[in-house]
């Protein structure tokens, strides 16, 4: 039996399977940590005892006794644990208590209102990211921001963000046994092919920027001498300091391929300082709970490089990914993922909708109840025969519009009952699954 529980860089190795560290075991036991059994990763609960996660996402936030509610909901229907509240929900109020109808993007509750609920979750920090807001821009979502709302990752205003973020979310919930672990953000761009790679690039070698002073110190171990970086970017400079007094840096190339080249290089940068801030902001307040990284939606856009598997290697406890369709898409999407990456992989946000008409190009459309459970089950059975897969966070909480993916009626609060029906036939399933003695519920 072989376990994992934190970041276990500091013992020398990855996501493979590894003995305890000597005095961890104890520790370990007293939160959620994973374990490898006979090949096959699980999630263990503070008891000791095998915990398959599944959840729904996008329920949004209410009163006191709303978020009661949705957890009693969650328990009784089968459910195992809170995934975070943040994305896109059809459902809101106007302030004096009434019903709003269209789609927002809510924060992420407090610690203190998870705290309260005694209940297993997981929340999403977003440290660090500028709180965009405007045109409706999604400050978790890296799909959803433009240049100027992304961090410079090696600057000290992202530092002290994150960390302000960390000391505020993180430190509370240190000692907290129903705490599972920590999400980053949505959909960073772990490829060049990626929409916002060449975004987040750019915001990260603004003028007298921190990010632009790596740029420059990239460039010189890439190249070794002026004349060579010359070659490619056919800019007269005297110095390596120099460049970061070009306004657009950048821009000018007489090599449009090494020069793509050398963008790809400085995202791999980019990619390392942000799981190592973001690990070590988190291990500074909190050494005992999981990290969960990033989710990244591997239907959306291109699957994270390989560079970037190796990466999150060194500093995430499980891959998060989120992935739309049933297991014949989705086996098939993962697989990017799973050539690089051999540890626990949580489906973080993944589902299917039934459509009245096309649905949009981020869902799956279910023809009728019947395909939305082949959905549904078919997570519970990638759950059980992939020796990867721990658990699954099921999009969405809410119906939204166009009949798409939800389980309750956001007007009404009601709950759908055929596919609750269909929750609950396959949670119990799954939990009659978990080896030794382990609970679902």
């Amino acid at each position: 039996m072989h376990s994992r529980r934190g970041f276990l860089g500091r013992v020398g190795v990855g996501c493979a399977a590894v003995a305890a560290v000597p005095g961890e075991s104890d520790a370990a036991a007293k939160f959620f940590h994973l374990e490898q059994r006979n090949g096959k990763w699980w999630m263990i609960d503070p008891a000791g005892k095998p915990f398959h996660m599944r959840g729904c996402n996008h329920y949004g936030t209410g009163s006191v006794q709303w978020r009661e509610t949705l957890r009693d909901r969650h328990r009784d229907w089968g459910f195992t644990y809170l995934p975070p509240s943040v994305g896109g929900v059809d459902h809101g109020s106007d302030g004096a208590g009434a019903k709003t109808r269209g789609v927002s993007t809510s924060p992420e509750w407090p610690a203190e209102d998870f705290v309260a609920l005694n209940y297993p979750f997981a929340a999403f920090l977003a440290g660090g990211m500028k709180r965009a807001g405007a045109g409706g821009r999604d400050p978790f979502n890296f799909q959803a921001l433009k240049s100027a709302d992304m961090p410079d990752v090696f600057g000290t205003e992202f530092a002290e963000a994150l960390d302000g973020r960390c000391r505020e979310f993180v430190a509370p919930l240190r000692d907290n046994r129903q705490l599972i672990g920590y999400h980053f953000c949505h959909n960073p761009p772990w490829n060049m092919d990626a929409p916002t790679a060449e975004d987040w690039i750019t915001a990260c070698t603004q003028p007298v920027s921190a990010g632009l002073k790596e740029w420059t110190r990239l460039m010189q171990r890439l190249y070794g001498s002026i004349e060579r970086w010359r070659e490619t970017y056919g800019i007269p400079i005297k110095q390596w300091s120099d460049i970061e007094q070009i306004k657009q840096p950048l821009n000018g190339y007489v090599s449009k391929p090494r020069a793509r080249l050398d963008r790809e290089a400085f995202l791999v940068r980019i990619c390392e300082q942000w799981h190592r801030m973001y690990h070590d902001a988190i291990r500074k307040y909190d050494p005992n709970h999981l990290i969960l990284g990033d989710r990244n939606t591997l239907h959306l856009q291109p699957a994270p490089a390989p560079w970037a598997f190796h990466i999150m290697r060194r500093f995430l406890d499980v891959l998060s990914v989120n992935v739309m369709g049933p297991p014949r898409t989705v086996y098939g999407v993962l697989e990017a993922a799973t050539r690089h990456w051999d540890g626990p992989i949580l489906l973080a946000d993944t589902g299917a909708a039934i459509y009245a008409g096309e649905p949009p190009k981020q869902g799956y459309q279910a023809r009728d109840l019947a395909e939305w459970e082949e959905v549904y089950g078919g997570m519970m059975r990638m759950s059980v025969e992939h020796p990867q897969i721990i658990g699954f966070g099921w999009c969405s909480w809410y119906e939204m519009p166009q009949g798409r993916v939800g389980i309750v009626d956001s007007a009404t609060e009601a709950p759908i009952a055929d596919r609750v029906a269909v929750v609950k036939k396959w949670n119990a399933w799954m939990a009659g699954k978990l080896p030794l003695g382990g609970k679902g519920s």
